[in-house]
């Protein structure tokens, strides 16, 4: 029975499985979620993923709802490929636990948002520039009042909403000093993997070959999944230079490089940090899906995808509806 994976490209998480499913090799169904399009907290996806949250894996009657419990429900169901946790009898196993569960304390969603809102704290940032600590504002107490509007027309599904609300509105994302502790805390991290990469590679920053190990072992694991993806994050999010670059950290700089060239990472993240085929082009395809309904089907899709690419080296035509205008 062929897996499902619902997630939204520009996802942090998402990626997380995604990377996962992909270094796994098994077959899987993507099913893309838009988040500017509020689809996360739409009552079909709230009835199968109650916290409105992406990635999802769905597999028969199992769902999974966290990227730590996708990854290892995947090694469940492969049995015969090598371990994302590998036991105590594989080399690094236990390296393989405690870098885990130290990227885990990395307050991701804080340096996301920082990023975005505290721009003199970033270099070379990938996101919008327009989004700054009232636009963040704005949006999240948006998307609260949508959810709290599900909640009324949805009676069954009010205490999975009223839940996502207390959470949603219990973060403080755009707080400047919470900000700068998650950037100092993960820095101190980032040292400490710098010096595990130390170890294993000794004085090796390029022409890897298959022997060559990663982070804790001879082969792919969870604590490289999390790696990768983070460092790919800070890329997004103007962080490079803090982290590894200018020769901060040429294990980090040379570990990136690596992992790049990993055709699972390709295809999972390969597309990511371009928000414009991470987040406007779902968007569209979400907009085309909700107003023509089955109608056409793949060209309706393709149709959307051409006056995409269109939009972005030409803009919007001026008949455009401004309510389809995608707001990011």
């Amino acid at each position: 029975m062929a897996l499902t994976l619902y997630y939204n490209p520009a996802s942090f998480f998402s990626q997380r499985a995604r990377l996962a499913v992909e270094e796994k090799d098994v077959a899987y169904r993507s099913h893309i979620i838009s988040h500017p399009s509020g689809e996360a907290i739409e009552p079909w996806y709230m009835r199968m993923q109650p916290n409105g949250t992406v990635p999802a894996l769905k597999h028969g009657e199992i769902i999974k709802t966290d990227s730590k419990d996708i990854i290892l429900y995947l090694d469940e169901i492969t049995p015969d490929a090598p371990k994302f946790y590998p036991d105590s009898s594989i080399h690094g196993s236990d390296r393989v636990a405690y870098l885990t569960d130290l990227m885990q304390t990395i307050s991701v969603e804080q340096i996301s948002v920082g990023s975005l809102c505290y721009r003199q704290y970033t270099q070379d940032c990938k996101l919008p520039n327009r989004f700054d600590v009232k636009y963040a504002k704005q949006s999240f107490d948006a998307m609260g009042d949508e959810m709290r509007k599900l909640a009324e027309k949805h009676p069954d599904l009010r205490e999975s909403y009223m839940a996502k609300i207390k959470v949603h509105e219990g973060r403080d994302l755009t707080n400047k000093e919470n900000f700068l502790v998650a950037l100092k805390e993960c820095d101190s991290i980032m040292g400490e993997i710098e010096e595990e990469l130390a170890q294993k590679w000794n004085g090796k920053f390029d022409n890897f070959t298959d022997s060559d190990p990663w982070l804790c072992c001879n082969h792919f694991t969870i604590a490289d999944i999390y790696l990768a993806t983070l460092l790919h994050r800070f890329v997004l999010a103007g962080q490079v230079k803090r982290m590894w670059g200018d020769g901060k950290r040429p294990y980090l700089a040379a570990y990136y490089a690596r992992v790049q060239q990993r055709k699972s990472f390709q295809r999972a993240c390969g597309s990511a940090n371009n928000l414009f085929l991470s987040t406007v082009v779902p968007k569209l395809k979400h907009q085309m899906r909700k107003a023509f309904p089955r109608l056409l089907g793949f060209s309706v899709f393709a149709a959307a995808l051409g006056f995409a690419v269109y939009v972005q080296y030409k803009g919007f035509p001026s008949w455009w509806p401004n309510n389809l205008k995608p707001k990011f």
